[in-house]
């Protein structure tokens, strides 16, 4: 079915309709977060909720992989509350945990070399997937729209964990219903460890759940009775609330020493500009320690991060000499969004753009961190050293350019190719084994594009005509930002940006095995911004 959305010319306007529906929730959603006048001490009083951490709240549980049994996740909708007021529509991946407790949304843990069994029991009433983000896995397992679990089936997955140790995160990957499946609520987090990973927390002293904490950042738009609003045909879906971990103006206590934060960013297509402010408003450096497919070589010391949809960061803030009633806030930095397609029509009415949602670009506060308790003895010194990718750069490799751009029509292409245009085919085939190089372009007349490659991990080889924004963030010869220098699964391109990337096909796998490439703006995604390629012997 063709998404291209209904009113190009004005692309990220809701329909009238629903318009008209929520306009009268836009005095309070979503603007009461946007940075002001006021002090940061100010803006911290309305920040009142306790983050919900995973395993440790009733609504999101933890689940390990067994040796001989799969988790069971079930589709459905479940009624929760969310914010003050009525209970919001949330749909949810549930698995009922060995004391008969109903969790939604359970983070998954593995280790490296494992396998991962999962069973998909879907009850949702529609076609969906469950999409292993980040994972090397085969065809069948991918969770691809290329095999729907249709409505009172069961799916298994089942793979082996290739990965290096990281976060990485599953979610609803149904063809041209991805957006709204994943606003709705289907996406969860998977922790993966290794022995290095195990070593580096002991070496830190940090306990998961208390000072090693997983943060799934993800904005909603609500309307009347806090109902989750999506419109299948808009563009670039934000909301109105920004939730971490499903907490709205979440507070995290957190005790003086090491405080890792594992950021992953499951929004629709909102793009956070990470910092963190202390009670005096001065920004607090971090390290940055990983990215997606898991820890850097070393630690990046920095002040501030692109997080762009389905990226991960994980970062390590130091709070040894932190006394307790001492707090700082995780906010979204302003930074320039270069939405240059808006000038491709009729210019925008911002009244009418998601009612009450803070813009995209605009400051914003996210979590409240408010130290208490004594220091920890435990807490020891961050290594210099912290892992070995092992993956060298290939001057051999095949060069592929794909160029990513607007049609007058309000269509988004990769080259000439847009997946509804191409039916759903494959548009190319590469060799089991190959290295190749792709040189993403990103027309000047575009906007921000997060594209994400599935069933194979890549590294950055260079950026160049990138905006002051991120070239100011460089830190070699290449134009490589230190959110460049891991593995990776998604990588931003701005506009007039190119972005060479190199992958190695190499895979256990035989025959031939299809997977998507994809702009993970997940309304772009589902308008067909998206292409389909296969491995093959």
């Amino acid at each position: 079915m063709d998404q291209t959305p209904r009113n190009p010319r004005r692309r990220r306007l809701l329909a009238g309709g629903i318009a008209a529906g929520i306009v009268a929730t836009a005095g309070y959603f979503g603007l009461k977060h946007r940075h002001g006048n006021e002090g940061l001490s100010a803006r911290a009083t309305s920040f009142r909720n306790k983050l919900r951490i995973p395993g440790a709240s009733a609504r999101l549980g933890e689940a390990s992989e067994a040796a001989d049994a799969s988790i069971v996740l079930q589709t459905g909708i479940h009624p929760q509350p969310i914010l003050e007021g009525a209970a919001s529509d949330i749909w949810t991946y549930s698995h009922r945990n060995a004391a008969g407790q109903l969790q939604h949304n359970p983070t998954l843990f593995a280790r490296t070399g494992s396998r991962l069994k999962v069973s998909l029991d879907n009850r949702l009433g529609d076609d969906t997937t469950i999409h292993w983000h980040g994972f090397a896995v085969d065809e069948l397992n991918d969770g691809s729209g290329l095999h729907p679990v249709r409505h009172g089936q069961r799916y298994d997955y089942d793979f082996e964990v290739r990965n290096r140790a990281g976060l990485y995160w599953y979610h609803a990957h149904p063809h041209g219903q991805t957006g709204l499946q994943v606003h709705k609520g289907l996406a969860g987090l998977v922790v993966v460890e290794d022995d290095e990973e195990i070593s580096l927390q002991k070496r830190l002293g940090l306990t998961w759940g208390v000072d090693d904490i997983a943060l799934s950042i993800s904005d909603k738009q609500f309307g009347p009775r806090n109902k989750i609003i999506h419109e299948i045909a808009a563009d670039d879906w934000i909301g109105n609330e920004v939730l971490i971990n499903w907490t709205p103006d979440p507070v995290f206590e957190a005790r003086p020493g090491w405080l890792r934060l594992r950021l992953a960013n499951t929004s629709n297509a909102r793009l956070y500009r990470i910092a963190f402010a202390s009670d005096e408003g001065a920004n607090l450096p971090f390290q940055l320690l990983g990215t997606d497919g898991g820890l850097l070589d070393k630690p990046y010391r920095m002040e501030t991060a692109f997080l762009a949809p389905a990226q991960r960061l994980d970062l390590l803030l130091d709070l040894r000499s932190a006394k307790a009633g001492e707090w700082l806030m995780m906010r979204s930095l302003a930074y320039d969004p270069m939405e240059n397609d808006a000038g491709i029509g009729m210019p925008e009415d911002p009244a009418m753009e998601h009612p009450g949602a803070v813009p995209m670009g605009e400051n914003m506060d996210l979590l409240l961190i408010r130290v208490a308790g004594e220091a920890r003895e435990t807490a020891g010194e961050l290594p210099t050293t912290l892992s070995a990718h092992g993956i060298g750069i290939r001057e051999d490799a095949k060069r592929r350019p794909f160029r990513l751009w607007i049609q007058d029509s309000g269509r988004w292409m990769i080259n000439n190719w847009n997946y509804h245009l191409a039916h759903g085919g494959d548009v190319f085939e590469i060799a089991r084994g190959s290295v190749e190089r792709w040189e993403i372009t990103n027309e000047m007349v575009s906007m921000p594009h997060p594209v994400h490659l599935h069933g194979f991990q890549f590294i950055v080889t260079g950026r160049t005509k990138s905006p002051k924004q991120v070239a100011e963030q460089a830190i070699d010869p290449r134009g490589r930002t230190p959110h460049d220098m891991g593995l990776l699964d998604t990588v931003l391109v701005w506009p007039g940006e190119t972005v060479s990337i190199q992958i190695d096909f190499s895979q256990p796998y035989s025959g031939k095995q299809r997977y998507m490439f994809h702009c993970h703006n997940l309304e772009h995604e589902d308008q067909g911004m998206m292409i389909g390629f296969a491995v093959t012997d």
